[in-house]
């Protein structure tokens, strides 16, 4: 095909995912932007989910498959890359699934702006209820240093699966596959892109639905999760000392502390609270405008810490038992 048609490659990451890779690979397949490889990573499922990944390859030429021992989904992914041979990158999770015109319309953003990732809203989904738009993203073109502080600060969303990718990024940067985080893993990947400045354009329709299913990583709430989430924070502090930019992200992280303070109440790991709360304390004394971002217990909360830090536990216990928090 000529270079106005482009091989974009969709590298999709499965494991366990039968009641849903279906659904997701003919979305692909389905494309309006026909020239693809479709490269499926099945992390070594256990149901029926190879049968039917094989399934569509015996149909379609364009999709190739990868079955490999369960390893995790950063590895997943990086196995995927390795192979890959487009121009640009398409992630793809195995419980969601694109829009019709997502790949022709971010091919087309991309070419006509030279850019290297193109970013893109999307549909939340979750079950029985109405779809929900991400929202649309508040910039034109930014370096990818200050589209990382839009997304530390909220404003943009660091998936990789919304993150349209030229894949000379990957070729031309080393990024770590950190394979003991999975939840935060796209998150580490994109920020080990961004810090090298590669052009982000936006794009300003949904490409794909976001479904939110019960066996979803982001869905379930358990210790290894919470685990896995506090190292995504301690890596992505240390990442930033190390290239010694910790200064310019200090306020987003200071937004994060907020996340976490707060989730480790709800998760019931109240043995970090303490050290949290000092934190977050430090952090609003810094970035005073950050606390109209509090609920109104959550300003309660912090009023109390620093009125007497053990008052301010002892009420978060309290609020614990009754189930307010």
């Amino acid at each position: 095909m000529d270079g106005s048609c482009p091989l974009v490659s969709v590298i999709i990451p499965v494991y366990n995912s039968e009641n849903y890779v279906e659904a997701c690979i003919g979305s692909v397949v389905n494309q309006s932007y026909k020239n693809l490889e479709i490269i499926v990573v099945n992390d070594g499922s256990t149901d029926g989910s190879q049968y039917l990944i094989e399934k569509y390859a015996s149909a379609d030429s364009r999709v190739v498959v990868i079955n490999k021992t369960n390893e995790g989904l950063p590895l997943a992914r990086r196995s995927g890359l390795s192979v890959a041979n487009g121009k640009y990158i398409q992630h793809l999770d195995s419980d969601d699934t694109l829009l019709e015109n997502a790949i022709e319309c971010l091919v087309k953003r991309a070419e006509e702006t030279n850019a290297d990732i193109v970013a893109a809203p999307f549909y939340f989904c979750y079950p029985g209820q109405p779809k929900r738009f991400s929202g649309a993203l508040a910039f034109d073109e930014l370096k990818g240093t200050d589209y990382l502080d839009e997304i530390l600060n909220e404003q943009a969303y660091c998936s990789v699966w919304s993150n349209f990718q030229r894949r000379s990024l990957f070729q031309d940067n080393a990024v770590e596959t950190v394979s003991h985080i999975y939840y935060g893993e796209d998150a580490i990947m994109m920020v080990q892109l961004l810090v090298h400045d590669p052009k982000v354009v936006s794009f300003d329709k949904p490409i794909l639905n976001y479904n939110r299913v019960p066996t979803s990583i982001t869905v379930n709430v358990n210790d290894e999760k919470y685990l896995n989430y506090r190292a995504y924070q301690v890596w992505l502090e240390e990442f930033f000392k190390k290239l010694g930019i910790d200064k310019k992200y200090e306020r987003g992280m200071a937004r994060l502390h907020i996340r976490t303070t707060f989730t480790s109440i709800s998760w019931n790991h109240l043995e970090d609270v303490r050290n949290d709360l000092k934190r977050l304390v430090r952090d609003l004394k810094l970035y005073p405008d950050l606390e109209n971002l509090l609920s109104r217990r959550e300003r309660k909360i912090i009023t109390i810490y620093r009125i007497s830090p053990w008052l301010g536990y002892f009420n978060i216990i309290r609020y614990k038992k009754q189930g307010k928090i």
